[in-house]
């Protein structure tokens, strides 16, 4: 597969992974308003579906400057500070973009608010969608199938190389 299209995976599996764990916290925050009787159940599915979708851009985005910024450096070499980093600085610059374009319209509180969600919110996903991804490095690491499609066998060729000698034995 070529560079490219892996990159692209990962961005949108990123922005998927943002999306669906901020998409639950919200989710689960608005279903405790709605027992309390704060919030009709409908606030519930439309908070769920904004931050789902939000979040969802947001790791798209984030993903990609780390493309571009960690070109070449593995999961293991990138620290988790700098990464989080990168992520509060996308939500940040999201909050600023929001501010400017209706933050008029906000109560002190609620623009304090979306600062937090958003700039804490978008740093806690991308520091454990880092922690997810080092996982994921050390498992692939171990596997020898992945060593074997580096050096360009097929996956299959041990395999065909032991049926190979089965049937040869056999003669």
């Amino acid at each position: 597969m070529p560079r490219w299209m892996r990159i692209a995976r990962g961005m949108i599996g990123t922005g998927l992974g943002f999306g669906a764990l901020i998409g639950t916290l919200v989710g689960g925050f608005t279903t405790v308003r709605w027992l309390a009787g704060d919030i009709p159940f409908v606030t519930i599915l439309r908070a769920t579906g904004k931050a789902s979708v939000v979040f969802f851009i947001l790791g798209v985005i984030f993903s990609g400057v780390l493309a571009v910024v960690a070109r070449g450096r593995s999961f293991s070499k990138l620290s988790l500070p700098y990464v989080t980093g990168l992520g509060s600085g996308a939500g940040l610059l999201y909050w600023i973009f929001l501010a400017m374009n209706g933050g008029r319209n906000w109560a002190p509180n609620v623009a304090l608010l979306n600062f937090l969600v958003l700039t804490v919110g978008v740093g806690t996903a991308a520091g454990i969608t880092l922690l997810i991804a080092r996982r994921g490095q050390t498992s692939v690491a171990a596997s020898d199938e992945v060593q074997m499609l580096e050096q360009g066998d097929e996956p299959m060729e041990p395999v065909r190389t032991a049926a190979r000698e089965e049937a040869r034995s056999r003669r």
